[in-house]
């Protein structure tokens, strides 16, 4: 009876924990989506939509595979905000130095024009090439408030004095502030691939209901990435990336708009009709899947092949963006379980 009795406790703790356990990861797959940078609302609402799923499965008397799956699918998500979030910030920490360097070109290009500006110029100038031989982002932005300062006190001591090469600075500086807005709100393209980005391509998205032809979204994404970024580093991942944008290149050439939607997320938008654009999908799932790419560690080569799912949706008209992204997104989980595993 003791033994009974006390399996009966141990039962109804493990409930409590368990329940515990599933309050806490109910809370963080609440949260996880806030972590995506305001210029991800669709990995957000993709983020959400994944995890409110992997959550319904723990409600009532979850498997020990559906706990196994909740947290992988926990993990990828997290994993995959957290590129994104790297790889915005990247774009923009890149444009912003490159907007420094240009403005300190400008500068001392500008600065000889006139003496009774030269001495001022020439220490506004002195400190934007500083500026852009720093590397530290946030030590940059600091400086950078310090000299911009600087330079609007120059241009306005030269506005009082009526010089006409005022008018002309003024144009220069307006011009310059325009980039680092833009620097500041990100770059349209992904430096890694040469593709457009996810801001690039959701602005393209929101013009498919102009068009007067059909339209598919397509959505290609590498099969375990994660893993064989994991296994073989983060040099061969890129490569594998470049290879992909290669192939979708050549297979889309004029007739359609790529971009690089996520870590390993490949985004197209092209006219025709969606089974055209499916065996499309099936021919580059095929050459990618047929290809063998190599890895080298110390003077041992690897081979190496990988899966790419793929998943395609036409657009209905009257329909959100959303709906169609989620139409592609369900498309591509339902040809990923056809893949060998």
């Amino acid at each position: 009876m003791i033994s009974i009795r006390r399996k009966i406790d141990e039962s109804e703790h493990f409930a409590l924990s368990f329940q515990a356990l599933a309050k806490v990861f109910l809370g963080l797959a609440a949260a996880l989506p806030k972590a995506a940078l305001p210029a991800n609302p669709e990995l957000s609402e993709q983020c959400k939509t994944t995890l409110r799923r992997a959550a319904e499965k723990l409600q009532n008397a979850p498997t020990r595979s559906d706990i196994d799956e909740a947290g992988a699918t926990t993990l990828t998500q997290l994993d995959e905000i957290c590129r994104a979030n790297q790889s915005a910030l990247e774009e923009r920490d890149a444009a912003l130095k490159e907007v420094v360097t240009t403005v300190a070109g400008a500068i001392s290009g500008f600065k000889g024009r006139g003496e009774r500006h030269e001495s001022s110029l020439s220490k506004v100038a002195d400190g934007f090439e500083s500026l852009a031989r720093i590397n530290d982002v946030n030590e940059l932005r600091r400086q950078l408030h310090q000299n911009v300062a600087q330079l609007r006190q120059s241009v306005e001591q030269m506005k009082r004095e009526s010089d006409e090469s005022v008018r002309q600075f003024e144009t220069q500086i307006r011009t310059f502030e325009q980039r680092l807005e833009a620097a500041r709100k990100g770059s349209g393209t992904d430096r890694l691939t040469g593709l457009g980005s996810r801001r690039e391509a959701e602005r393209h998205m929101q013009k498919i209901p102009k068009c007067k032809r059909p339209v598919c979204l397509l959505l290609f994404d590498i099969e375990g990435f994660r893993d064989i970024n994991a296994h073989y580093g983060n040099i061969f991942g890129d490569k594998l990336l470049q290879a992909l944008s290669h192939t979708l290149k050549g297979r889309f050439s004029d007739e359609g708009t790529l971009f690089r939607w996520g870590a390993d997320e490949f985004l197209a938008i092209a006219e025709g009709s969606l089974a055209m654009r499916m065996d499309q999908c099936r021919g580059i799932c095929d050459a990618f899947a047929g290809s063998r790419y190599s890895s080298f560690e110390g003077s041992t080569k690897t081979s190496i092949s990988a899966l790419l799912a793929a998943g395609a949706a036409q657009y209905i008209p009257g329909e959100t963006m959303e709906d169609l992204y989620r139409r592609a997104r369900e498309s591509l989980e339902r040809n990923r379980l056809s893949l060998p595993r």
